[in-house]
């Protein structure tokens, strides 16, 4: 990095101001990027955020549209003001630095390398099979609530998965109706159900097994069974925003950012 950059001045933003912003804007509208370590971002990291290490930043800011706001975050504040130093000396006129960092952040985060999941994409798919992947996933979440209801004997429990349920099917019903908005056709839902290249225990959020810990019923109730949804929420949010970064159609990144605000 350039030492004058050090002196190029960028603005910084409060997480709460950097909240109102991701709140107010589509996640198409602006560009989060995570300057930190890949095993920092690997424990924990803000969904939908990309993943550039700070010495990566000078050889990949041509990855990130110049024209589109970009939102900078690291641990603590230092090396996102200096990657926000570095774009804006690189001609990006909308760059914020996240005062206080990821430490700062306390609404759910994502964890998981930046490519878990993503083996399912190669990232040249048509619409058709990214919108077959997409709601294979729902669906699978979907299917994998239905179970979790069967294995517990408290109906309050049950209720809650089967609420959980519902909102997936919300959701299925969403993707079906954003597929015929594209497509101008129905697509074939027998077609759907036997879609079948998504291994066992991945759904919308990735893998469910290394969440499954957040289900202690026993101590904390139907909170436990929130969290437990609201981790896996997360998750969906964190990787429909890196599909749309992996694909190369542009109808493709449409589909899944639409689905990453949906989550959001």
């Amino acid at each position: 990095m350039n030492w004058k950059n050090l002196f190029t001045p960028v603005a910084n933003m409060s997480v709460e101001a950097v909240k109102e912003f991701m709140n107010n804007h589509g996640s198409s509208e602006y560009q989060l990027v995570d300057v930190r370590q890949p095993k920092e971002y690997e424990r924990e990291h803000l969904p939908g955020a990309k993943l550039i290490p700070l010495k990566e930043l000078p050889r990949r800011a041509n990855e990130l549209d110049v024209d589109k706001p970009v939102i900078v975050y690291c641990a603590v504040g230092g090396r996102s003001k200096a990657g926000a130093q570095l774009l804006s000396a690189q001609g990006f006129s909308k760059v914020y630095n996240v005062s206080g960092g990821i430490k700062a952040w306390r609404d759910p985060k994502a964890s998981g390398s930046y490519d878990e999941g993503l083996d399912l994409f190669s990232g040249n798919e048509e619409f058709s099979d990214a919108f077959a992947l997409a709601y294979s996933m729902e669906d699978g979440l979907q299917r994998y609530y239905n179970n979790l209801s069967d294995t517990f004997a408290d109906t309050e429990y049950q209720e809650m998965f089967h609420r959980l349920t519902e909102f997936e099917n919300i959701h299925k019903e969403r993707l079906l109706e954003e597929y015929k908005h594209a497509t101008g056709k129905d697509p074939d839902r027998k077609a759907l159900s036997n879609f079948g290249h998504i291994p066992e225990g991945i759904v919308e959020g990735g893998s469910v097994s290394r969440f499954l810990h957040k289900l202690t019923t026993e101590t904390n109730g139907l909170y436990a069974i929130i969290d437990f949804a609201m981790a896996l929420e997360t998750q969906a949010y964190d990787m429909y925003g890196r599909l749309a970064q992996k694909s190369s159609k542009r109808d493709v990144q449409d589909l899944f950012m639409h689905l990453a605000v949906e989550e959001k």
